[in-house]
């Protein structure tokens, strides 16, 4: 049994960066995309108020940052990338960095608005991705108290938009309101208890390190099958994936890969 259905509606995420509110032209963009991907703003700060509270499981990041991802493996196209937080009387543009990454302010008129963030995408298209790292990890390594956290966060952001009943679904079955600690205690027969990280390419090998031990890991596609409730495993433990396809490093989902008729021509 893998995680359940009502688990995964945990799995939203979004944010940003911004200004002072004000009026600003990439409204019109937005606006004029039917079923953007968007997440409640509420929701959002739920995200970030787990991360204050969880903070040491990764103290080395600065902050919680959002990051634009395109779904599976779609061109984001050549339009700019736009994104806002918007309410009927207001928005405040988010500034994307070169990696497409983002943190969300704190806005108490964006909060007593109910606002959204908004992306001029479609939800078929691109969505918003928690992005929780410590600097320094290789491009291959993923840190243990990164990867918790991040289960926190995007559990956090997904109870807030989540109704009710899946809520109340989610407590009965886990037996517990703090769905990321099911992943604590011993692995019943049948039960996969592991929780899902995904790589930006398809994956051959992964391994957990921590010291001088290590632990070969379940991969599948992109994802790797992390054990993050297993405790003995510390925070600072490090998964190392290997990629399938190792003539060329994997590209970030959403990045533009050069024509490859083009390479070997003079220039």
């Amino acid at each position: 049994m893998k995680i359940t259905a009502t688990l995964l509606l945990a799995c939203a995420a979004a944010s940003a960066f911004a200004a002072e509110p004000g009026k600003d032209e990439a409204s019109v963009h937005i606006n004029a995309v039917k079923n953007p991907e968007l997440h409640s703003y509420r929701a959002v700060v739920a995200g970030l108020d787990k991360f204050d509270e969880l903070h040491m499981l990764a103290p080395e990041v600065p902050q919680l940052r959002f990051q634009v991802e395109a779904r599976r493996g779609k061109p984001l196209g050549s339009e700019p990338l736009v994104a806002r937080i918007a309410a009927d009387d207001f928005s405040i543009p988010l500034v994307l960095d070169q990696d497409l990454r983002f943190a969300v302010p704190r806005s108490q008129a964006a909060w007593d608005a109910k606002a959204e963030m908004v992306l001029n995408r479609k939800k078929h298209e691109a969505r918003f991705e928690t992005y929780v790292r410590s600097p320094g990890l290789a491009d291959n390594q993923y840190r243990m108290g990164d990867v918790r956290l991040d289960c926190q966060v995007k559990v956090a952001i997904g109870k807030e938009e989540a109704p009710f009943w899946a809520i109340a679904l989610g407590n009965s079955f886990l037996l517990t309101t703090d769905w990321c600690s099911w992943f604590k205690g011993e692995t019943p027969k049948g039960v996969d208890r592991t929780w899902p990280r995904e790589a930006p390419a398809r994956l051959s090998a992964a391994t957990l390190r921590d010291g001088e031990r290590k632990a070969a890991l379940k991969v599948d596609g992109k994802t790797f099958l992390v054990p993050i409730g297993d405790t003995s495993w510390s925070n600072d433990a490090i998964v190392e994936v290997e990629y399938a396809f190792k003539a060329e490093p994997p590209a970030p989902e959403g990045m533009v890969i050069p024509d490859q008729q083009t390479k070997g021509k003079a220039p």
